[in-house]
C-alpha cells in the first residue's frame, strides 16, 4: 500500500494558472471599460482636420493658434510638419505667429475643413484649404 503524500509543486502551479486566467479577466474587462466603442483612433478621424507646414518654415520658431487654444509652439525641424487637429463642424480663426519676428497671420478656417496646407513664402503664410 503507497503513501499518499500532498503534491506541492501541483498546488503551487494550479495557484499560478489561476491568478494568470483572474488578471487575463482583469485586462479584458479594463480594456473593454475604457475603449466601449473600439479604439479612440477610429472615432477622431470623422472631425479630424489636419494643418501641414508644407514649406518655408523649417528653421523658423512657431506658434499655431486656432480659437484661442495653442496647438503648436516650436522651432520647426523638417521640410514639413504635420500637425492633427479635432475640430466641430464650425467656422474657427487659425493664427501662425513667429515670435522670433514678431509677425503675426491669421485665416478663417471654412466649416467642414479637413486639411490645410500652409506655405511660407519669404515670410508671406499662403494658406490652401481642403
Amino acid at each position: 500500500m503507497r503513501n499518499r503524500k500532498l503534491n506541492h509543486n501541483k498546488g503551487i502551479m494550479l495557484g499560478i494558472m489561476a491568478m494568470a486566467v483572474v488578471v487575463l479577466a482583469v485586462v479584458v474587462v479594463f480594456w473593454l471599460w475604457c475603449f466601449p466603442e473600439g479604439s479612440l483612433q477610429a472615432e477622431t478621424d470623422e472631425n479630424n482636420t489636419r494643418i501641414v507646414l508644407a514649406e518655408g518654415f523649417c528653421g523658423d520658431s512657431i506658434q499655431l493658434t486656432v480659437n484661442d487654444t495653442l496647438l503648436l509652439d516650436c522651432r520647426v525641424g523638417a521640410d514639413s510638419l504635420e500637425v492633427p487637429v479635432d475640430l466641430p463642424e464650425e467656422n474657427h480663426l487659425l493664427m501662425v505667429a513667429f515670435p522670433e519676428h514678431d509677425v503675426v497671420t491669421s485665416f478663417d478656417l471654412p466649416a467642414g475643413v479637413k486639411q490645410v496646407v500652409l506655405r511660407n513664402r519669404d515670410g508671406n503664410v499662403d494658406m490652401d484649404a481642403f
